[in-house]
C-alpha cells in the first residue's frame, strides 16, 4: 500500500513540472497547437498506478497532448511512464499509435 501511495506522489510531483512550450501542430490540423501540459494526463493516472482501464477522459487528452509526447518521452522523468508497459497498454487501448520521436 506505501508503494502505491509514494508512486501516486511521485506521478502527480512529475506531472506538476511546468511544461509551458507550445508544441508544433501537424500539418493536417487546422487551428492553434495544443499546449505541451503533461498536467493534462492527470486522468490517466488511475490507469498507470492501478493498471485500471483508461477512462474515456484519460483517451481523450492522450489523443490531444499526442504532438507532445515526443518531448515528454524525452524528459527523463516522464519517459519513464510512457515507455513503461502500462503507458503502451494504455495507448494501445486508446488506439494513440506507437510514435517515432
Amino acid at each position: 500500500m506505501k508503494l502505491y501511495a509514494v508512486q501516486l506522489l511521485l506521478l502527480v510531483a512529475v506531472l506538476a513540472a511546468p511544461c509551458a512550450t507550445v508544441c508544433r501542430a501537424s500539418r493536417s490540423r487546422i487551428g492553434p497547437p495544443p499546449k505541451c501540459d503533461p498536467l493534462a494526463l492527470r486522468p490517466c493516472a488511475p490507469a498507470v498506478i492501478y493498471g485500471a482501464r483508461p477512462s474515456g477522459e484519460c483517451c481523450a487528452k492522450l489523443r490531444e497532448q499526442k504532438p507532445c509526447l515526443c518531448r515528454y518521452i524525452k524528459n527523463p522523468d516522464l519517459g519513464r511512464y510512457i515507455n513503461s508497459p502500462e503507458g503502451r497498454r494504455i495507448a494501445a487501448v486508446c488506439r494513440v499509435r506507437r510514435l517515432r520521436c
